[in-house]
């Protein structure tokens, strides 16, 4: 056989030698020695480039058939044994493993390989170096794997274990599987798992067990039934056993108690089922809820539909009759100049019919509005009368409240369009609500005019001097039928509709009414409203 030099460092060596070429005594320690060296190339391709030691004896080939068939060192390791033996030759560390192997016409043996990694000069891994090792013993120091290692091991873990021959029969099991079949390990052996379960799981393992013939491993669920009657839920983890030729021995199988945790799986499932029932009623009562509560705004929303509608359309029934009881007590008033007592009473009734048909008229205005029967009306005036007529309807109201009161504009002469019965109607309330809550103090109308974004706006400032209005009440100040203070309707009258009423003619026209005020120093309203064009 030609020899083959080592790499700088490394053994020098041919299929038998060591040390050199020739050295008889040197092989025949490394043929007692039952030890065998390799060095293996895997990149770029498998190459075995050096061999040493007991070749013939571990391998049972010869040192050229190696040479020629780099992959006949692998094929030597046990099929069981491939995986880890891929992972070893793999590795980036040097690790020391056993595997079996089988030569040749010849019974499987325990060997132990010391595998270090060969790198190059540029310290890239290029293969593996390779001492390989007979161990003469099962019961050596080396495997440390005697029947007691094996029967304590077996015997002392938590799962159950069980070996069944080809057929199913056990040959072996340990006894904590037997006391968790409520038996002992001598009653089992000859019988077969199926007789510990129920039909349905000893019908599936059956099946298994055809599969574990054919090499298949197996993991699964199954219900065992114990001698006592009672079930128990366990993982079977099972494996198939081969002999050294290969052939079928029968299985491996753990078997691991689950039924604690089948019980908690079982409970959370009937929780969960129980929790979607649950949803799914409350689900179809809020169904039935929000159906109802739409029905029962419908239904609101209609009503108050239909009541603003009968409101509005009552307008001319209600003001009629008030407007001749009004008429009639002045025609009454001049014709019965000059009696006092009559004259008084005249008066009271003229005055209380005045304040019933201003109540109706907000009432019915909101109802208008509200109903959307409010129409906008065009119309050419000038600001400057219309001021004046404002001023003369609340001055004689400002002077028996001993108020001052001054309007003020800066374009007096200038025509607008407007609908000019709403922005009166605005102002007048604004105003009027000054005077009255005011007393002997400041009422100021300032208006001015401002351009923005090629749109005209009429602005105008309502300020007094009278108790302001607290913080906290501004927000429903522009609510209907509220007001600031409940005390307010007892002393001063009205239905709290005038401001809700400004902010509903305030948007129909546009605009906004925004306020300012604090307690005790007065209160500012400010009306914004766009033009229209001529």
């Amino acid at each position: 056989m030609t020899p083959r030099s080592g790499a700088p460092g490394q053994f020098a060596s041919t299929h038998v030698g060591f040390g050199g070429p020739d050295a008889p005594d040197a092989a025949a320690l490394w043929n007692a020695a039952e030890l065998l060296l390799a060095r293996v190339r895997l990149a770029p391709r498998l190459q075995i480039e050096e061999l040493a030691g007991a070749v013939r004896e571990l391998s049972g080939r010869e040192p050229a058939e190696l040479f020629a068939d780099p992959a006949g060192l692998r094929s030597l390791v046990h099929d069981d044994d491939l995986e880890r033996y891929d992972d070893a030759i793999a590795g980036a560390s040097p690790c020391t493993s056993m595997f079996r192997w089988q030569s040749p016409q010849a019974p499987v043996r325990w060997t132990e390989h010391t595998i270090v990694p060969w790198l190059d000069e540029h310290a890239r891994r290029v293969g593996f170096l390779c001492l390989v090792r007979a161990v003469r013993s099962a019961s050596s120091v080396e495997l440390k794997r005697d029947d007691s290692y094996f029967h304590t091991l077996l015997q002392t873990i938590n799962d159950g274990i069980l070996v069944n021959d080809p057929d199913g029969a056990i040959d072996f099991v340990n006894s904590r599987l037997a006391a968790m079949l409520a038996t002992t390990p001598e009653a089992m052996i000859g019988r077969r798992i199926f007789d510990y379960m129920d039909d349905e799981s000893a019908a599936a393992a059956r099946s298994n067990l055809k599969r574990r013939r054919q090499g298949s491993e197996d993991q699964f669920d199954f219900r065992f039934r114990r001698e006592d009657g009672a079930d128990f839920w366990a993982i079977v983890s099972a494996k198939p056993l081969f002999g050294p030729q290969g052939e079928h021995r029968g299985s491996l199988v753990a078997i691991t108690d689950i039924t604690a945790r089948r019980r908690v799986e079982e409970d959370l499932r009937h929780a969960r089922d129980e929790l979607e029932v649950r949803v799914a009623e409350r689900t179809e009562q809020l169904t039935q809820e929000v159906q109802e509560r739409r029905r029962a705004e419908t239904l609101a929303l209609e009503a108050s539909r239909t009541k603003s509608i009968f409101l509005a359309n009552m307008s001319h029934e209600l003001r009629t009759p008030l407007n001749a009881i009004i008429g009639y007590t002045e025609l009454l008033g001049e014709e019965r100049d000059g009696e006092d007592e009559l004259q008084r009473d005249l008066g009271r009734i003229h005055g209380a019919a005045t304040h019933l048909l201003e109540l109706i008229n907000n009432i019915l205005d909101l109802s208008k509005i509200e109903a959307a029967k409010m129409e906008i009306v065009r119309e050419r005036c000038v600001i400057g009368p219309l001021l004046d007529d404002l001023q003369s309807t609340v001055l004689p109201a400002a002077v028996k409240n001993g108020n001052h009161i001054q309007i003020l504009c800066s374009e007096p002469q200038r025509t607008i369009v407007v609908d000019r019965t709403k922005v009166k109607q605005i102002l007048l309330n604004l105003l009027g609500n000054a005077v009255k809550f005011t007393r002997r103090g400041w009422i100021e109308l300032r208006v001015g005019f401002e351009r923005e974004d090629d749109v005209d706006f009429m602005v105008a400032v309502v300020s007094d001097t009278g108790p302001g209005i607290p913080a906290h009440k501004i927000g429903s100040l522009f609510s209907a039928f509220q007001q600031a203070d409940g005390s307010i309707a007892r002393k001063f009258g009205g239905t709290g509709l005038g401001l809700a009423i400004c902010r509903e003619l305030c948007h129909l026209l546009g605009g906004d009414i925004q306020v300012k005020s604090e307690a005790g120093e007065g209160t500012t309203f400010t009306v914004r409203l766009p033009l229209l064009p001529m």
